[in-house]
């Protein structure tokens, strides 16, 4: 039988299996996530958050068992145009599929269309516009609007990823590898924005290896090894030096600071 939905909950995985390429990623593997929960899940490379993230994305689909199920806001099926409404998905991998010139502005308004910049039978309206208008206000971005993705910088390009998810007004942001080959201050811009989001109200999911784009809002953290939950708990709980070595198979030394953390 089945496990019961949790209409309460932003993500529920119940004993989900995962195979690809004959290799399986994921063995019965079981995590909930309330809504309004900021979570971050933490792993080493190979530990299967990127099969968790195609599984919301529904780039991938568990093995069909009568005991597994997975839920995202107390549903098991979704259209895409509904669930990107619903939860908005910050992935690099989104940058690497823009191959022509596509403007910041182009790429919040194909959000509208389900496309990566917008094409010719794509007619947005001054409703979009306006929506585009305000999160380019709110990220702090007005003077980027017409720049190419090309011609920005990192820092830049991530943050219009952020508003790109926004665009709908999602209940929840999953975040991919936030800060990857930001430097210094645009790794601080985009924690800034996770921050006023969580603040403001956005559920924050952040799927990572990297300590540092843990930021203060986050109350839980679960560790993910060989495609199971290792440790479950607060950052205060799980994220000492100790607990981290024990998650990547090395020594790792641990410094906190004004809620942050950083690893060495």
């Amino acid at each position: 039988m089945a496990a019961p939905v949790m209409p309460d909950a932003l993500l529920d995985f119940a004993r989900v299996t995962v195979i690809r390429d004959r290799a399986t990623i994921l063995d019965d593997f079981s995590l909930t996530i309330p809504l309004g929960q900021h979570t971050a899940v933490l792993g080493p490379n190979g530990s299967g958050k990127s099969t968790l993230l195609k599984l919301v994305t529904r780039e991938l689909y568990p093995v069909a068992l009568p005991e597994s199920s997975v839920t995202i806001l107390g549903q098991d099926r979704w259209t895409l145009w509904d669930l990107r409404a619903a939860v908005g998905i910050v992935s690099n991998d989104l940058l690497a599929t823009c191959t022509r010139k596509i403007t910041g502005r182009e790429l919040l308004l194909s959000a509208f269309f389900g496309s990566i910049g917008l094409w010719p039978h794509h007619h947005p309206t001054d409703e979009m516009h306006a929506r585009v208008d305000e999160v380019l206000t709110w990220l702090g971005l007005p003077h980027l609007d017409g720049r190419l993705l090309t011609r920005m910088s990192s820092g830049e390009a991530r943050r219009f990823l952020i508003g790109r998810a926004l665009i709908h007004r999602p209940r929840a942001l999953i975040l991919d590898e936030p800060m990857a080959s930001l430097d210094f201050g645009a790794a601080h811009d985009v924690r800034a924005t996770m921050r006023a989001l969580a603040q403001g109200g956005t559920n924050l999911v952040l799927v990572t290896h990297d300590l540092s784009d843990i930021v203060p809002e986050i109350s839980r953290v679960v560790m993910l090894k060989q495609g199971k939950v290792v440790d479950d708990g607060t950052p205060d709980q799980l994220l000492t030096s100790a607990r981290l070595s024990t998650l990547f198979g090395r020594d790792v030394e641990v410094l906190r600071r004004d809620g942050h953390y950083h690893a060495w």
